[in-house]
């Protein structure tokens, strides 16, 4: 794999390309960018048909091995690996351990073994084990297996013990790809973890640093369990540590960033030269029945949050498309009184719409972060998406805050019920 800077911004921000892909000789991707979660091999929630009338240029695969196990016979017995198994073959393919953004089960560790989380259960894993599945699989970009999911608030013990086991992980998958035929084409990625305390993730990226000649980037890891309390960062300790670690990185290796972080996250990571996302938000969105309705108009302000919950019956009769102007198959052809009628009816096409809007509209985000650091106004862009999110987290705290109101005074008015009516009985 090739990773070529084409613009760099007034800060580290920076325009770059993937190319050179083994399988998919043709293949280009531009970054900053986001890849497609998928999910037993398939893009969450769409088919192959779908996915291609949402995108037509092949794009970056977000392959976990927890959730797609159980394909780990079929792809053997083809042995043209996972993409092709899944009909996926135009797309590059980046495998890892697992999707941090999944709650998962606290499980005991040992020396040189990693708990896996899938469908059926836990299943510590080694490094031999993971490549050798990695073999199999013949992903384009391979993330190492690290023990990186722990949050930013985790002790010195536990950290102390993520950190010494990944780089031994590292070691042997270093290793493994040196001496592997069917990893030729592969492009392997360190991945940092620790990232709570300062010494022990130095102490990791050092190490990582000396396989540099032998990787094609890092990916940073190790902040986020997939609960929403540790996604909750505050912005100025995720600004240090995204710029202290972009800065002990060699900027002509690629740098990705596991996590299922919000727009006005992601905005600031760019801003720190950091260039792929794992794409875990717009599906958390579809899942939960939001729609993302970012304005990208740096000059023109927008009256509506930059998030709608579709479930709410205010859409019911709101027969405007989910954005106005949006050029996706959803918006184009369906309204939100529509998808609002799916939600409420728990009709499976109700995700389907949602994830084709949310996936085409969080790609324009990059696609127009792109552009603005080609032309040197990134900073105005990354404002401007950085304000919609923080005023629709303050609507959110307002309503939750009415809605705790009104709870407290259903509870008052059911104790005076109570009261008046244990007075009677007592008075009769």
């Amino acid at each position: 794999m090739r990773f070529v800077i084409k613009h760099a911004g007034y800060g580290s921000e920076r325009v770059s390309t993937l190319s050179g892909f083994g399988k998919v000789k043709t293949a280009s991707i531009e970054t900053p960018t986001a890849a497609l979660l998928t999910q037993g091999g398939s893009v969450v929630h769409l088919t192959v048909d779908v996915l291609a009338k949402v995108f037509s240029n092949p794009q970056l695969l977000w392959v976990p091995l927890s959730n797609s196990a159980r394909l780990e016979a079929g792809v053997r017995a083809q042995g043209e690996g996972v993409a092709k198994f899944s009909g996926l073959q135009n797309h590059i393919t980046c495998a890892t351990l697992q999707n941090v953004s999944e709650i998962t089960p606290s499980g005991h560790f040992e020396t040189n073994l990693v708990p896996m989380w899938t469908k059926n259960g836990k299943k510590m894993i080694s490094a031999d084990k993971y490549m050798d599945i990695m073999e199999i699989y013949k992903p384009d970009i391979l993330l190492a297996i690290a023990d990186d999911h722990i949050t930013l608030k985790e002790g010195n013990k536990r950290v102390s013990k993520a950190v010494e086991r990944s780089c031994s992980l590292l070691d042997t998958c270093v290793n493994r790809y040196l001496n592997s035929t069917q990893l030729k084409d592969c492009s392997l990625i360190g991945v940092i973890t620790g990232t709570g305390i300062k010494e022990k993730c130095e102490h990791c990226i050092k190490h990582i640093l000396k396989h540099k000649e032998h990787l094609s980037g890092v990916a940073l890891s190790g902040m986020t369990d997939g609960s929403e309390e540790s996604l909750r960062i505050p912005i100025d300790k995720f600004e240090e540590i995204l710029k202290r670690i972009c800065e002990s990185v060699p900027s002509d290796l690629v740098k990705f960033i596991e996590g299922c972080w919000s727009p006005d996250i992601i905005m600031k990571a760019i801003q720190y030269g950091w260039d792929v996302f794992d794409g875990s938000y717009p599906t958390k969105l579809t899942n939960a029945g939001y729609a993302l309705k970012l304005n990208f108009d740096s000059h023109r302000i927008s009256d509506e949050l930059c998030i709608l919950d579709l479930n709410n019956d205010r859409y019911k009769e709101d027969f405007r498309a989910v954005l106005e102007g949006c050029e996706c198959l959803a918006c184009r052809k369906h309204t939100r009184a529509y998808i609002q009628h799916l939600l409420n009816t728990k009709e499976m096409l109700s995700t389907v719409l949602l994830s084709i809007h949310n996936l085409h509209h969080f790609d324009q985000m990059f696609v127009h972060a792109r552009r603005h650091i080609a032309s040197g106004t990134f900073e105005v862009y990354k404002e401007h998406i950085i304000k919609q999110y923080e005023t629709y987290k303050q609507q959110v705290l307002i309503e939750n805050d009415i809605g705790k109101d009104c709870e407290s005074v259903k509870t008052t008015k059911k104790i005076r019920v109570s009261d008046d009516i244990t007075e009677n009985v007592v008075s009769a």
